[in-house]
């Protein structure tokens, strides 16, 4: 029985060194003389401007995780599908349960407007922690007459 995992591991080795000890060798015949043209960042063909950090925005993490759920998840409908006809009818119920699952996670997602890429912000979604720079805060605005005929006879 080990021995069967002593081939596999042996087979493993072997794989890895036969990749590093290329890696090895070429890079002693390689030629080496790097500039800064070489050293730039290539982004297909464009000349590359500004900084590499940028901050990207969320949606784009989130549309590709939902689609990497669903698409795994569609995946393991292919073995189900080979053997539903040996299985007989158990094996259909299974597949629609399944599916069904599939499908209100899919509602659930949508309802939770995870699926828009343009969000409308309302006053309970938005976060806000403060004023904008340059904008004036509710407590300023809300002063009555009262309070700035008063601040008027302090000389403020």
């Amino acid at each position: 029985m080990y021995y069967d995992f002593l081939s596999v591991a042996a087979l493993l080795f072997a794989g890895f060194m036969a990749v590093y000890a290329t890696m090895a060798v070429l890079s002693l015949f390689r030629p080496n003389n790097p500039n800064p043209v070489k050293l730039s960042t290539y982004e297909c063909g464009e000349k590359a401007f500004g900084s590499s950090w940028l901050r990207f925005d969320l949606r784009f993490y989130t549309v590709a995780l939902i689609f990497l759920i669903f698409d795994l998840e569609i995946a393991f409908l292919f073995p189900w599908a080979v053997v539903f006809k040996e299985m007989g009818m158990i094996a259909v119920v299974e597949g629609l349960i399944f599916i069904l699952i599939l499908f209100l996670g899919l509602v659930y997602v949508w309802a939770k407007g995870d699926l828009d890429w343009v969000k409308a912000f309302t006053e309970g979604r938005a976060l806000r922690l403060g004023p904008l720079p340059g904008e004036v805060s509710a407590t300023e605005t809300d002063a009555t007459p009262a309070a700035v005929v008063g601040q008027a006879d302090k000389g403020v």
